[in-house]
């Protein structure tokens, strides 16, 4: 039995409640059913004894009274459960001031309005104010007013006899009615009381987490309040558990006397911040450090503070300082080694120039002599002798070609010159001008589409155009080769390309071609030393580019180079076209 009508308690109190809702509102909703169902109970015994009495007047009002109540939980199931309160605080008081005025005076059931005012207690959160004053004034001044008008509405009340025996019938109910609405805002505040604490010990339990996480951060942290006194300092900040207790409610000159610092670094980080302060921002600045054993610490510190959801009070201070001593330290020796590795870069540079030179020398020499030895003895020498002679004048001209390629590789990322705009189209028929002999040899064709203007240096960008167009000539079987250049501009770079008739690479060899000494062919079937393609990727990954080829063997070939723009800092010239009596057409 007792499981049974608990069973019933339950399905009344959770009735209207839904998934959706949040805890608070669902309580709010189980409150509300069990005051009516409290209500209703006791209503219930009070109609049937105005019945055995005879009050057939008051049987009809209370019954009204039941109904009234049973609408308060229609409301509630139909989801509206501050318009069930404020409905429920109406029929309460409206069925109560009737039933005092056409019972009588001595029947004392405008107390019961009392009572009522007890209602916004329990059926409002604290945060609603508003509905508990008004509810509260709704059962207070028809009591005020009830008692100001009662000689004037004698004539509707019943006979005294009848009015005492109504007063001791429900006099009971009032006491009970007190008692248990006493004990519903007891149990409220109880339930409440609970939440506070629980959410309170959640929150102790959150900020000795964060705490904990705090101190595992290898950084200076402390916070301040309003008053910029100390809320807290990790472990980092402080290692002496006791000093960081002391420093709670102590200001920074109070640490930096005890501590026996520079008083000046105190008051650096106090202009920090007042300036963070000022601003309304974080603020970060580098500050360099003299402790007491005459040593320099360097540490960045930071400063943030956090308002608000106005903006306007100042909840928390917090900064931060991170000691990069370290840093410091590997800057200054990172300096140090850039300035020796651009002074052995200089060295080397200078040395692979003057090898270069002084290589060369001796290598022409050798070609003319051996040409000169071979005209001399032209008549004296058989045939594997002139053979040789030629093989070996070759390979000395192969060997020359090899020492100017890789001085050219050497020096494919460095410019002596400050970078300026460099018209690519210049660059262009320059390079083109230079290559007019082999243009010409081959009956070449060389299209171009109207090119940027880059911050990049000339120099390079011809060793690009005169490798890649080269390579599109030499690797050519067709009785004219016909060569495009484009590009092609994109939000964070610039892709040009050089497109051919050509022979054609097989998709295995598209990474191998760019490296360096890296050939396809032999040296009977195609002149090279194998170094061209490695500067471009070079000079293209100087500037922040990169280069690939694609192509499929006898279908000719497309070579891409990219530059970024970060490092280009492009300007667009729409309006260049080059010019000129070499045999290359241009696309515009």
């Amino acid at each position: 039995m007792i499981r049974f009508l608990n069973h019933i308690w339950n399905s009344i109190s959770d009735a209207g409640t839904r998934s959706s809702q949040n805890a608070r509102e669902r309580n709010g909703i189980i409150l509300l059913n069990r005051a009516w169902l409290i209500l209703t109970l006791i209503q219930v015994p009070c109609f049937f004894q105005h019945i055995l009495n005879g009050f057939w007047l008051s049987a009809i009002m209370t019954a009204g009274y039941i109904a009234g109540l049973a609408l308060i939980h229609v409301f509630v199931r139909l989801g509206h459960v501050n318009a069930g309160k404020i409905w429920a605080i109406i029929v309460i008081n409206l069925n109560t001031t009737l039933m005092a005025v056409f019972f009588g005076e001595q029947t004392h059931l405008i107390d019961f309005l009392m009572l009522t005012a007890l209602l916004p207690l329990y059926f409002f959160e604290i945060k609603n104010r508003m509905l508990i004053f008004w509810g509260i004034l709704a059962s207070i001044l028809p009591t005020i007013i009830y008692h100001s008008i009662t000689p004037y509405i004698k004539s509707f009340a019943l006979p005294l006899d009848a009015q005492l025996t109504i007063y001791h019938t429900t006099n009971w109910v009032k006491q009970f009615c007190l008692v248990t609405l006493l004990y519903l805002i007891y149990n409220k505040n109880a339930a409440y009381e609970k939440e506070v604490s629980e959410k309170e010990g959640d929150l102790t339990g959150q900020k000795k987490l964060y705490e904990r996480i705090l101190d595992q951060i290898p950084i200076d942290i402390v916070t301040y309040n309003s008053d910029l006194s100390f809320t807290y300092v990790n472990s980092s900040a402080v290692k002496n558990a006791n000093t960081r207790q002391w420093m709670i409610g102590k200001k920074n000159n109070d640490f930096f006397k005890a501590c026996e610092m520079d008083p000046s670094s105190g008051a650096e980080r106090e202009r920090i911040i007042y300036e963070a302060l000022g601003r309304k921002t974080p603020v970060e600045r580098e500050e360099t450090l003299f402790t007491k054993n005459n040593t320099v610490k360097h540490v960045m510190n930071g400063v943030s503070p956090v308002y608000d959801k106005n903006g306007e009070e100042l909840l928390s201070l917090i900064c931060y300082s991170v000691d990069i001593t370290h840093i410091k330290e590997a800057e200054k020796k990172l300096k140090e080694y850039a300035i020796e590795l651009e002074r052995k870069n200089d060295d080397m540079h200078h040395f692979v120039n003057a090898t270069s030179h002084d290589l060369k020398s001796p290598l022409r020499n050798i070609a003319s002599h051996l040409q000169l030895l071979e005209r001399k003895n032209l008549n004296r020498l058989d045939a594997d002798s002139l053979e040789l002679i030629e093989h070996t004048v070759k390979s000395v001209k192969h060997l020359n070609r090899l020492i100017g390629d890789i001085y050219q590789y050497s020096v494919a990322d460095r410019n002596d010159k400050p970078l300026e705009k460099t018209d690519m189209n210049e660059t262009l028929e320059h390079t083109l001008r230079e290559m007019s002999e082999t243009i010409a040899e081959r009956n070449a064709e060389v299209r171009c589409n109207i090119l940027p203007a880059l911050k990049v240096a000339e120099t390079h960008m011809g060793m690009l155009f005169a490798n890649l167009i080269g390579n599109a000539i030499k690797y050519n079987t067709s009785s004219q080769p016909r060569i495009t250049v484009n590009c092609e501009i994109t939000n964070e770079e610039y892709i040009f390309s050089v497109a051919d008739n050509g022979i054609g690479i097989a998709p295995e060899y598209r990474k191998q071609i760019f490296e360096i000494f890296q050939r396809l062919h032999t040296s009977a079937e195609y002149t090279g030393t194998g170094v061209g393609l490695a500067i471009c990727s070079k000079i293209a990954e100087n500037y922040g580019g990169k280069i690939w080829v694609e192509s499929e063997p006898g279908q000719g070939s497309v070579f891409y180079f990219t530059f970024s723009k970060n490092i280009a800092d492009p300007e667009r010239n729409n309006d260049h076209h080059i010019s000129g009596n070499q045999k290359f057409a241009i696309a515009s």
